[in-house]
């Protein structure tokens, strides 16, 4: 059941949920004010206003810089790589696979990491602590990392050594022999299959011979009430506190022809069936419930009681389903019939932001946030990634609708072989099957043909700071003629004279 709910997991939330990762940074121009905004068929793109500015040349580059925030945003091909970050750290992945994160003070570069999964590692910083260096399986130093301090290795399985605070753990020919302690309470040792012990004195004490048909041993020694275990693999498994409190049986383990166990402190009980086939376990500390009617209903619901954090998932016939998580920085609700729909909110708290997106694959597509919104036809991916509908979308779309924080409507058709830009003072149209192009504003105007091999525009600026004033209107506003003034442009061979 694990490995089904992770295929499905991942199949719904590869490209959604990296979205989610970027923090609420935006990755197109967002703003109540004017954007200057130029297209060229599918193939290009760019926006620009105060203190924003967005390139996209699809599929192959995309670029977004936001100064007011210091962030920038880099793509190529997306997802095969994207690059984002601020003056404070700088991420970017090939793949999701070759991986390299920074971080910075105001002076210099501090720390990072450069990472090919799971070939090579490599920690930089200007703190000894942080520089490390892993070539698996040849030789490599790695620091915290899966819950140790450090860990070595050479010709990996062959050495392998870890550490955590005084614990030191040794390994030749992992995990067939290990051996380890703190040279005070905790002792180590394992030589598979014969014989195992990992011993801390007032902790636990686990024992296996001949493993893993023997196990047996005793854990919470430091509580009220201590628990024993033993399993003759994989026949038979059990579990029970020293008062009665709590038990746990298992026939055939893991399988679990059939298990049952209880907690009366923390009011736990868990009951399988045929392992896969029917699952049922609650608890309340932590908050935990679960059905499973396999192939028929799935239900899982973690986190905390009075529901201040919980993660939830059910699924219906495998394929239908939603999934559900409530934090302090995000609420987020996925609803989906796989391939075909899928219904996607997000609420992120701190920035008091909702989005909305859902895809009729392969039909229609949709976003919403705040007061901006779209539409597409068709919908041809089918997983949910709003950034890849932007950057690979035009080339399947036979319709397509905006409308933008400033009020800006944009509306197009056949792969924006035409499209019009417009709102009250604002009119900008894209014929490319006349081959022509029209923009109209209180403070511009511009018509060419063919992308701007040939044509004629006009800009007003301000005669003191030389600003075009469609990017500053209500600045406009204030000036005199005698304050203003026009520059007239001749367009030949996409170049402006």
């Amino acid at each position: 059941m694990f490995f089904l709910r992770f295929f499905l997991l991942f199949f719904v939330f590869l490209f959604s949920e990296n979205q989610d990762l970027l923090g609420r940074h935006p990755t197109s121009v967002k703003t109540e004010g004017p954007i200057d905004y130029y297209e060229f068929l599918f193939l290009y793109d760019s926006s620009q206003s105060i203190e924003q500015k967005e390139i996209v040349i699809h599929p192959f580059y995309s670029s977004y810089q936001n100064h007011e925030r210091a962030y920038r945003f880099y793509s190529f091909l997306y997802p095969l790589y994207y690059s984002h970050g601020t003056n404070y750290w700088n991420t970017w992945t090939f793949l999701y696979l070759l991986n390299k994160d920074e971080k910075y003070d105001q002076i210099e570069k501090t720390e990072g990491e450069l990472v090919l999964t799971p070939l090579f590692y490599w920690g930089y910083g200007n703190n000894p602590k942080e520089r490390f260096f892993s070539f698996f399986p040849f030789f490599g130093i790695l620091k915290d990392k899966v819950s140790w301090e450090e860990i070595r290795y050479v010709l990996f399985p062959l050495y392998v050594s870890w550490e955590y605070r005084n614990y030191r753990g040794y390994s030749i020919l992992w995990p067939l022999t290990m051996w380890g302690g703190d040279g005070f309470k905790r002792k180590d040792f394992r030589f598979l299959p014969f014989y195992s012990s990992k011993v801390h004195e007032g902790k636990y004490n686990r024992k296996t011979l001949l493993w893993p048909f023997f196990q047996w041993g005793w854990d919470g020694l430091d509580k009220k009430e201590p628990r024993s275990f033993f399993m003759f693999f994989p026949f038979y498994a059990q579990k029970r506190s020293q008062h009665g409190n709590m038990y746990a049986y298992s026939i055939l383990y893991p399988i679990s022809l059939i298990s049952w166990g209880e907690d009366k402190v923390v009011n736990a009980f868990d009951f399988k069936f045929l392992w896969i086939l029917f699952q049922y376990s609650r608890s309340d500390r932590p908050y935990l419930r679960r059905w499973v009617f396999f192939p028929f209903y799935v239900h899982h619901r973690s986190g905390v009681k009075d529901i201040s954090y919980y993660k939830e998932t059910n699924f219906y016939f495998i394929f239908w389903g939603n999934l559900k998580t409530e934090s302090a920085l995000i609420q987020s609700n996925y609803r989906f019939f796989l391939p075909f729909w899928y219904h996607h909110y997000r609420y992120y708290q701190q920035e008091q932001v909702e989005t909305i997106s859902w895809k009729l694959w392969p039909f229609m597509s949709y976003w919403r946030e705040e007061t901006s919104f779209g539409w597409r036809v068709l919908a041809l991916w089918p997983l949910p990634d709003d950034y890849f509908e932007k950057i690979w979308g035009n080339f399947y779309s036979l319709i397509e609708y905006q409308r933008f924080e400033n009020n800006d409507r944009y509306l197009s058709f056949l792969m924006r072989i035409m499209s019009f830009r417009w709102n009250r003072d604002y009119d900008e149209w894209n014929l490319f099957f006349l081959g022509f192009h029209y923009k109209s504003n209180p403070y511009q105007w511009k018509f060419t043909f063919l992308g701007g091999l040939l044509g004629i525009s006009k800009t007003k600026y301000s005669k003191r700071e030389r600003v075009p004033l469609y990017l500053y209107p209500k600045y406009g506003a204030l000036l005199t003629d005698e304050e203003k003034e026009t520059d007239w442009d001749l367009h030949f061979l996409w170049l402006r004279f």
